[in-house]
């Protein structure tokens, strides 16, 4: 079973990394229309958000296979925005 402190971690690490590096990534092209980055990083605080709310649920019957799906669910979400970060 995936722990919900460690998927807690991981989520808080993952995203944060992904934002961390669009910062970057706009310090480094400043010439560049940041509209695109920006939205990317909101995209990366409501997934955030989604996943916390998800984590939290209260009525959930099988935690086991629960925490095992959403650990999954993070990792294509994640893999989502660095694709979508990649094609800035």
């Amino acid at each position: 079973m995936a722990s919900i402190k460690n998927l807690k971690k991981d989520l808080n690490n993952i995203i944060g990394e992904i934002i961390q590096n669009i910062n970057l990534w706009q310090l480094e092209n400043s010439d560049v229309d940041l509209k695109k980055s920006e939205k990317l990083i909101d995209e990366c605080f409501h997934t955030f958000d989604d996943f916390i709310k998800k984590i939290h649920k209260k009525d959930i019957e099988n935690k086991n296979k629960y925490f095992k799906a959403l650990s999954f669910e993070l990792t294509e979400a994640t893999v989502k925005l660095v694709k979508k970060f990649n094609s800035l």
